[in-house]
């Protein structure tokens, strides 16, 4: 993804990289020596019966346990998204939401802060497929548990929705009309990069938006 620059390279080593498998095992020995009980009560988590914290993603419940992580619907997911949810879960932080919702580039910090990732690889595909199919776009996060709330501006839709428990996203989308073409932004509660890193949270959304979009259903579900 060279051509939006920095941070599009940082994500595509991360997500598509050959040391991904790696990264995967190496997380995976860290949980096998985690607290699951302290590490999901200190972010909410629901613990089942088994004791394996339950992270909801994408429409998805990932059920982890110093065994491992699995997907309740039995179905596979890549390596990217497996390091994202686990590394969420080792971080375990206490810090709740703020309520205020931040740009992409407020969160990056000063070495991708004038990158343009958010705007080429996060809201113009939602654009491109939710142009002139609003419907389409409330049915798609209503699966995802996207539900109207925030403030937008005049003619917008305005849907929240919790990435991963405690890390709330507010997509703002702009229809398009016969003066202006469709137009989306995506917020940031200001505390996301407190409660997991910023690494984290590009994959994540990532992974978020390509599913949302149908575009890369792999990346969250592909064989791994």
């Amino acid at each position: 993804m060279p051509s939006i620059g920095k941070m599009g390279s940082v994500l595509n080593n991360t997500m598509h990289g050959g040391g991904h498998k790696q990264i995967y095992a190496d997380l995976m020995t860290q949980l096998a020596g985690a607290d699951i009980a302290v590490l999901a009560a200190s972010l909410g988590l629901v613990q089942n019966a088994a004791g394996e914290a339950e992270i909801p993603f994408c429409g998805a419940i990932y059920r982890v346990s110093r065994a491992g992580l699995r997907r309740l619907d039995g179905r596979s997911f890549s390596y990217a998204a497996g390091s994202a949810l686990i590394r969420y879960l080792l971080q375990g932080s206490r810090i709740p939401p703020s309520g205020r919702f931040v740009t992409f580039a407020e969160l990056a910090g000063p070495l991708f802060k004038h990158g343009s990732y958010s705007a080429n690889a996060l809201e113009r595909p939602i654009v491109k497929r939710f142009a002139g199919r609003l419907p389409e776009l409330m049915a798609a996060a209503a699966a995802f548990g996207g539900k109207p709330g925030g403030e937008g501006g005049l003619g917008s839709v305005s849907l929240i929705f919790e990435l991963v428990p405690r890390v709330p996203m507010q997509l703002i989308f702009y229809d398009r009309d016969e003066e202006f073409p469709a137009r989306a932004t995506l917020l940031f509660d200001s505390n996301a990069t407190q409660l997991i890193d910023f690494e984290t949270l590009a994959v994540l959304v990532t992974l978020f938006v390509h599913s949302l979009t149908g575009s890369g259903q792999a990346d969250v579900s592909g064989n791994r």
